[in-house]
């Protein structure tokens, strides 16, 4: 899967995530993505539980950085655009039958 260019290894981020969107897809990951989730974790379960309904961001983020609020957007904007990928798919499959 990893493949080789100038600046060394990387995989093709349509090989990561098979269902991202285009801007993904085109990304050359050159670090492990796990570890970066890892990172991201916390980020990730107050934007999950703040989309559930159970608390505001503001009670996690009082004062959020400007690389909070940018990872709060770029998470929302690609839960949206694969919620939208699901329903395409979804459609276009029981239109095939």
């Amino acid at each position: 899967m990893a493949q080789r260019d100038e600046r060394g290894l990387f995989v093709p981020g349509y090989r990561v995530a098979p269902d991202c969107g285009e801007e993904f897809s085109d990304l050359e990951i050159r670090s492990c993505p796990v570890a970066g989730a890892n990172k991201m974790a916390p980020i990730i379960n107050a934007y999950n539980r703040h989309r559930s309904g159970l608390f505001n961001l503001s009670l996690s983020y009082p004062t959020p950085s400007c690389a909070v609020v940018e990872a709060m957007d770029i998470l929302h904007n690609n839960r949206e655009s694969a919620h939208y990928r699901a329903q395409e798919r979804a459609l276009k499959e029981s239109s095939n039958g």
